[in-house]
């Protein structure tokens, strides 16, 4: 029995088996009932204390019985509190069998683990509140007992009984404030006796006292169907019992693909197993006894108990590739009687989803589950790959099953959702008899990028009628390029746009900008889009698209540029976040808040001052936080030979925010001036003690930023592929000078040789990052130039003022557009071409060297690139490995390495399956460690 009661009858079954694992009759099988008695003997070896458990047993009743091959034969014998064990052998060299129970109240847990350990057991397994519980302490030599009943929100009770040899019982009253229940901690001790030559002795007892839950628990049916169609809509009954008249309650319901919660081994919400659980003993236990014995040098007995135990989520399995449903109700109010109803549009979906309810009032709970099966009388599933590439010619795979339609024809159609009138990919007709699976494929060649969706419909006897949507992307066979051109237009002088400026760009994902005036050289408009058509998210990044924006009202109105809408929303998305990415010192990290750069939590709060002083919400606390710990940092950063970048950046934003150590600023203009590395440290410098009023040393510091500055150049920069942990370059450095320079009103006659240097030098660069980007545009408020009125006519129209247009690749190829000046002055004119082209950028190497190479799990190389002479083969669900091997030729700083992959293919997510884990692969060994890891659908 899962319970046998003090002086109560042990009923044990006896049967025994042949060798052919059946019941068989046997006479005179001798039994015998024998009780297990534990004590502990302590000795000492080597100076040190220890114990050991020495097990007696009593023979406490025995006998012989007969067994039948029919039933089972019972014997019934009398028990007091305490172990058992009863022997059953057959003869003196027959098979012999054992069996171990305890008996007594329900909760005894049987041997201690060590001296130290009391023996407790609780009457029944759960109380109502108000009751009254026993606690049984087995205690073979007695002495006094402190029982103490710790829950929820410390101590509920205390008192002191004395137990006899033995053992004794002690009352509990069962308080209402318990919450899902309480610890019950017997500490029995007996004090040192000289005369027996005794030591103290302590030993404690734990037991969970759990309240009984019965009438806090909502009984929650969920009367789904069984199943249903696709694309139907799936009503969910529900029906609340356990509810008192008028009490109100409310409900959830979820109904999630049943692949989709297997990705993660998802159990349905079962709130009453959180807040009804047991929960983990969080006291401590201080005794002078415990004390003595440790002064003996004695082992102590380790205490085990509590609800504490997770298992943590196991991660399993692949993203899914397939249309998946998960769907979630919100609150909603339970009917009188306990009723609701809710209802899920559910599309169109082969498979089962599961429907999860969790229903509440104000003092009980309950949850159900049910799950429902999703399917069509013909199954219908069409699959093609996840992305393709412009030029790509794919096979659309369809796979039919009639699971209980009629045998006969059945018409299959895909069209082209987008097309006029649904323009058709295929069309036939399929024979299928009952139970029969077919599969069909469809070549297929996208003609334009984008997202492509086609239908699929399934028509049949019997109205049946089934249609699938199947989506996918289409990608540009090249990245995204820039082309700037520049010329000087003399008066009278025409720039013509012809449309082989589009030749090869993808109408879909380009644009021409075309700038004329004083402050075109700086291409705002094409500097705006390259900063908006990046697709990465780091902190950096995210800062660097989102810091000029601040100031794009200003400078778009200065330029002519039309902004587009949700500017100030998209900055204050761009604030939290980065504000995601700080940890708990207020320092910032790259992709989260971890691996932290003090540079980076400089220009991070940079932004926010910036955005602050603009009038964007900034939250005080951790916007503080990120000033604290760049004050710490100068405040305890150590003297040092070279380099300062981060020091330097912190002090200007700490200047910025009026909280600038003055004296660290002077004496670092004045000492270590020329220990700091780069033009922006220095020139950051300058501008933090131009905010405080020191214009000598502020004048000085800018002096030494414009003369490093000069004394280098981008070519002599490029050529070294230098790769900074500060993010710079040369370029970016300029821009940040002009802008800094302009905001503190230092250098003001050599800025305007700067501007032209780097602008000129912006122009000649192909690829432009980020944070040239970001600064470039912060020069350009800075200077707060207004752009003197310009002379214009677009194809013969007067335009006065500077000119900024975004042209379409459309609206270019519809004809030459002609820009003439008409004023008495030159004036630049930039063209700027940013988009996606049909033609692959040769390949090329700016201070790397990269390599790909795929192979096979046992390491044997795969070439794929029938370029290269590969004849490989891939099979369905065959996996590789993808080997990317980068040689820097300036290590150092942070590279992003994108690698895309052909179409096709698909990418296990290393964050889902183990699989990510490359320790199996013996062959592939790898040093390399990544901050930051995702996966896109094609790289």
């Amino acid at each position: 029995a899962d319970a046998i009661g003090e002086g109560e009858t042990a009923e044990l079954a006896v049967m025994m088996l042949g060798a052919d694992g059946k019941p068989m009759a046997q006479k005179g099988l001798a039994y015998a009932l024998k009780r297990l008695d534990t004590r502990w003997q302590w000795y000492s070896r080597d100076g040190s204390w220890n114990y050991e458990a020495v097990t007696l047993t009593k023979k406490v009743a025995d006998g012989m019985v007969d067994v039948e091959a029919t039933a089972p034969t019972t014997l019934k014998l009398p028990v007091e509190y305490g172990r058992y064990v009863l022997e059953v052998a057959a003869g003196s060299d027959g098979p012999v069998a054992s069996y171990a129970f305890t008996a007594g109240w329900y909760a005894g847990e049987g041997q201690a683990d060590s001296p130290e350990n009391l023996d407790v057991a609780l009457d029944k397994p759960a109380y109502k509140p108000g009751e009254t519980a026993k606690l049984r302490i087995a205690a073979k030599q007695g002495g006094t007992a402190l029982v103490a009943i710790i829950g929820a929100g410390g101590l509920k009770s205390f008192q002191e009984v004395e137990i006899a040899k033995g053992g004794g019982d002690v009352a509990i009253a069962v308080g209402d404030d318990w919450g899902a229940g309480a610890y019950a901690t017997a500490l029995l001790y007996r004090p040192m006796d000289e005369s027996a030559k005794r030591m103290p002795h302590r030993s404690l007892g734990i037991a969970w006292v759990g309240l009984d839950q019965a009438e806090r628990t909502l009984a929650v049916a969920v009367k789904s169907p069984e199943r249903i169609k696709s694309g139907e809509t799936l009503k969910i009954p529900v029906v609340i019992g356990g509810l008192s008249p008028g009490e109100a309650a409310r409900l959830t319901v979820a109904a999630v693909d049943v692949g989709i919660l297997n990705l993660t081994s998802y159990k349905a919400p079962a709130p009453g197993q959180w807040f009804f659980a047991q929960t983990r003993l969080a006291g401590e236990v201080r005794d002078l006894y415990g004390r003595l014995i440790d002064g003996m040098r004695a082992e102590r007995g380790a205490l085990r108990s509590g609800g504490d135990g997770d298992a943590g989520m196991q991660i399993e399995g692949s993203p899914p590739v397939e249309e998946t449903v998960a769907e979630y109700s919100g609150i909603v109010e339970v009917g009188p009687g306990g009723a609701a109803e809710v209802s899920f549009e559910i599309p169109a979906f082969n498979g089962s989803v599961r429907v999860m309810a969790v229903a509440w009032s104000a003092t009980k709970l309950g949850h159900a589950q049910a799950d429902v099966i999703v399917r069509d009388r013909v199954a219908l599933t069409a699959s093609a790959p996840r992305f393709m590439t412009l030029g790509d010619e794919a096979t659309l795979g369809v796979d039919l099953h009639n699971v209980d339609g009629p045998a006969g024809s059945y018409q299959l159609a895909i069209t082209e959702e987008e097309a006029a009138a649904g323009k058709s990919l295929a069309g036939r007709d399929v024979k299928l008899a009952s139970g029969e699976r077919k599969r069909e494929t469809v070549a297929f060649k996208p003609d334009l990028v984008g997202t492509k969706r086609y239908r699929v419909r399934v028509t049949g006897p019997d109205g049946i009628d089934v249609a699938r949507s199947l989506t996918f992307d289409v990608k540009p066979p090249a990245g995204d390029i820039r082309r700037t051109t520049v010329a000087s237009l003399a008066p009278g002088g025409v720039l013509t746009l012809s449309p082989d400026l589009a030749a090869d760009l993808i109408a879909e994902r380009s644009q021409i900008a075309v700038s004329v005036g004083p402050a075109a050289r700086f291409d705002v408009p094409g500097l705006i889009a390259q900063l908006d058509r990046y697709p990465y998210g780091c902190a950096e990044q995210t800062v660097s698209k989102a810091l000029p924006l601040v100031y794009a009202s200003a400078v778009a109105a200065r330029s002519g540029v039309k902004l587009e809408a949700g500017i100030k929303e998209n900055v204050q998305k761009a604030i939290h976040r980065v504000l995601e990415m700080q940890d708990s010192s207020g320092a910032f990290g790259a992709w989260g808040p971890a691996y932290t750069d003090l540079w980076l939590t400089s220009f991070v709060a940079d932004f926010l001052t910036r955005a602050r002083e603009a009038g964007y919400q900034v939250d005080d606390l951790p916007f503080a936080q990120a000033l604290d710990r760049l004050a710490n940092f100068i405040a305890y950063a150590q003297d040092f030979e070279q380099g300062g970048e981060e020091r330097a950046y912190a002090l200007y934003v700490l200047a910025r925010n009026g909280r600038a150590p003055a004296g660290e600023l002077r004496y670092y203009a004045d000492a270590r001036l020329a220990r700091f590395s780069t033009p922006l440290g220095k020139a950051q410098l300058g501008a933090a003690l131009a905010m405080i009023g020191d214009t000598e040393r502020a004048e000085r510091a800018f002096g030494a930023a414009l003369s490093q500055l000069e004394a280098s150049s981008p070519a002599a920069d490029a050529r070294a592929a230098v790769v900074r942990s500060d993010y710079g370059s040369w370029l970016r450095d300029g821009a940040a000078l002009v802008a800094l320079s302009a905001e503190a009103k230092q250098i003001a006659e050599p800025r305007a040789k700067l501007i032209d240097v780097v602008a000129k030098a912006y122009l000649a660069k192909r690829y432009t990052s980020t944070q040239e980007q970001a600064w470039l545009l912060l020069a350009v408020n800075a200077l707060a130039e207004k752009d003197a009125a310009t002379g214009l006519t677009v194809d013969g129209a007067r335009h006065d003022g500077p000119l900024v247009r975004k042209l379409s690749v459309a609206q270019l190829k519809a004809g030459d557009v002609k820009i003439k000046n008409e004023g008495r002055e030159a004036v630049d004119a930039v063209l700027s071409v940013v988009g996606a082209a049909l033609t692959p950028e040769p390949a090329s190497a700016n201070g790397f060297t990269i390599e790909r190479a795929y192979y096979k799990l046992d390491g044997t190389k795969v070439t794929l690139d029938s370029a290269a002479g590969g004849t490989a083969t891939i099979g369905q669900n065959e996996r590789l490995v993808a080997v990317v091997t980068v040689k820097s030729l300036n290590p150092g700083g942070r590279i992003l390495l994108v690698d895309r992959l052909p179409a096709g293919l698909e990418i296990e997510n290393p964050r889902l399956v183990a699989s990510g884990d490359i320790a199996s692969l013996d062959w592939l060994k790898s040093d390399a460690e990544a901050q930051h890891s995702e996966f896109r659908d094609d790289r």
